[in-house]
């Protein structure tokens, strides 16, 4: 076990700390902003006194606990945050980031009967106490009695899963902005996989989005890719002359283990699944049995078109596309998933 005092950068003159609610959701109880280990969204207009450089300790909110008390879990050290938005929205790059071996609990004698250098606190009771906002400025003084031999784990964050969607107010603001007429930027890469030197190789526009389509799908993020790949491979086609695309998910159903149906300069057909992610890698999403199945089919050219660091803001997002078929040779492929049956 490692302490918490030996993984943050050193302490600088005027070093601010803050304890920040994570789980913060809409009325639909998604999540509002994107909130894990290294990063924190939320909107200067409500608090702006978190700045670059903060340490800052996780709380999880007793609403969202199962026991209803609130827990502190972790923390990190704010590296950098975004400029913010039209909204007002800013996102923290959190680093050096930390898990709790045992969380700070409400209800348990250490926070109960902890003694507050910088907040004010009822006896018995924490009613009022939390910022309404979901983020607490505390003294250094509170910081360090709170962490100081407190084992902990520091995070890693290969464990992460990069394929996280797109929130809903980053979709609302995607087809209020005009994304609708002045679309994506999409740079190809031709070698993207994990960590490798990346060498650009084209860059296009997609222009054509369907808010309504993308509103009825059960993966937003998903359904964005798939039609800015579908409007890219139907203006090569204009271009070279051939047959349109088909996107098959929507006119013969998502079961065929592939997403559009395009066409080489033959007229033979290319099976085209396409994954979809704002995470910064190209490789490590998930891919199913049955789009394996579909990519070893005889004769089946199979093509993986995946768009990732996909980018609501900067209405940019990269493109590595991976030829099948999908076997064990090829590529390494992570079960992630099991069926349970009884024996």
């Amino acid at each position: 076990m490692m302490k918490i005092e030996d993984i943050l950068p050193a302490p600088v003159e005027h070093q601010e700390a803050f304890i920040l609610d994570h789980g913060k959701t809409n009325e639909n109880g998604s999540l509002k902003y994107k909130d894990d280990m290294i990063s924190y969204g939320w909107s200067i207009k409500h608090f702006n006194k978190l700045h670059e450089g903060a340490y800052v300790l996780n709380r999880h909110p007793g609403k969202i606990t199962k026991d209803r008390k609130f827990e502190i879990y972790s923390g990190g050290y704010v590296k950098s945050i975004t400029k913010p938005d039209v909204d007002g929205n800013v996102v923290a790059t959190i680093t050096h980031a930390f898990t709790f071996a045992t969380p700070l609990k409400q209800g348990g004698a250490f926070l109960e009967n902890f003694k507050w250098d910088s907040k004010k606190k009822k006896e018995g009771s924490w009613e009022h106490f939390w910022n309404q906002y979901g983020m607490n400025m505390i003294s250094m003084k509170d910081f360090w009695n709170l962490v100081k031999g407190q084992n902990c784990v520091a995070f890693d964050e290969s464990t992460i899963n990069e394929e996280t969607e797109l929130t809903d107010s980053e979709i609302q603001e995607l087809e209020s902005t005009g994304a609708l007429t002045s679309g994506f930027e999409i740079t190809v890469i031709n070698d993207g996989e994990a960590r490798r030197p990346k060498e650009h190789k084209y860059t296009g526009v997609a222009k054509k989005i369907d808010f309504t389509e993308v509103q009825k799908a059960k993966s937003k993020t998903g359904k964005i890719g798939e039609l800015i790949v579908l409007d890219m491979l139907t203006k090569e086609a204009k271009l070279k002359g051939l047959k349109d695309p088909e996107q098959v998910s929507v006119t013969r159903g998502d079961g065929l283990g592939y997403d559009i149906l395009s066409f080489d300069t033959a007229g033979n057909e290319i099976h085209v699944e396409v994954k979809t992610s704002t995470g910064k890698y190209a490789d490590g999403f998930d891919i199913t049995a049955n789009e394996i199945a579909a990519s070893q089919g005889e004769d089946v050219n199979y093509k993986i078109y995946r768009v990732y660091k996909l980018n609501s803001k900067t209405r940019k997002c990269e493109l590595q596309i991976y030829e099948g078929p999908i076997t064990k040779n090829r590529f390494k492929l992570v079960p992630t998933l099991y069926k349970f049956y009884q024996k």
